[in-house]
C-alpha cells in the first residue's frame, strides 16, 4: 500500500467511526517489565502514555468508539481501557481478522469506516481490511510499508494521540476540543 496523499488521507479520516489498535508497541512502546511480587507471582508492566489516553477519551465524546485486539493478556490493560471509556477489549487473540469483523457487525459499522494502528506482522491483515491503517515509526518495515500514514510519534509516546487528532480534526471536532481549554 502507498502512502496517502494528505487530501486522501483526510478523506478517510472523514469516515471512520471506529478506531481500533494493538497494544504492545501501539498504546505502550512494546516494552514489557517483570518483576516477582511476594508471594511469588510474576508481574508484568505497561506504560500507555498520557497524552494518547486522553485522546481516547476525546474519541469517546465524539462517538467514535474505539477498541484494542492483542494477542497478550493484560489484566492492568483491560481496567485501562475501561477507565478510558473503550467500547472494544479482546485478548489473547492472534486472529484478530475474525476479532475485526465481530466488532464491525457488533458496531454497525462497515470496514470503510473503521482505523486501525498496528506495529507487527499479525496485525497486516487487519490494516488492509480497513478505510484507514496506520503504523507508528517503531511497526516492522512490513507493516509500514502496508500503512496508508506512519506517524511520527512512537507507539507507547504519542502514536495514538496522532491518530486521534488526525480523525477528530478531519470531523471538524478538533476545535471544539480546544475551546474546552481556552
Amino acid at each position: 500500500m502507498a502512502r496517502l496523499a494528505v487530501s486522501r488521507l483526510n478523506q478517510r479520516a472523514r469516515k471512520v467511526r471506529l478506531m481500533l489498535m494493538d497494544v504492545d508497541g501501539v498504546l505502550t512502546s512494546g516494552v514489557l517489565w517483570h518483576f516477582v511480587d511476594t508471594e511469588g507471582s510474576l508481574v508484568e508492566l505497561k506504560g500507555i502514555h498520557a497524552q494518547d489516553s486522553i485522546a481516547l477519551t476525546w474519541l469517546a465524546d465524539a462517538g467514535i468508539k474505539t477498541g484494542i485486539i492483542s494477542g497478550r493478556v493484560s489484566s492492568g490493560v483491560a481496567q485501562r481501557a475501561k477507565a478510558l471509556r473503550m467500547s472494544y477489549v479482546y485478548q489473547h487473540r492472534l486472529d484478530k481478522m475474525t476479532v475485526f469483523a465481530e466488532i464491525c457487525r457488533d458496531a454497525g459499522t462497515a470496514p470503510e469506516e473503521a482505523l486501525y494502528m498496528g506495529d507487527d506482522i499479525q496485525d497486516l491483515p487487519v490494516m488492509r481490511a480497513v478505510g484507514l491503517s496506520v503504523a507508528p515509526p517503531n511497526a516492522r518495515p512490513e507493516v509500514r510499508a502496508a500503512a496508508h500514514w506512519v506517524t511520527r510519534a512512537a507507539g507507547g509516546d504519542g502514536a495514538v494521540r496522532e491518530a486521534a487528532e488526525l480523525v477528530l480534526r478531519a470531523q471538524g471536532r478538533w476545535q471544539g476540543i480546544l475551546k474546552k481549554f481556552s
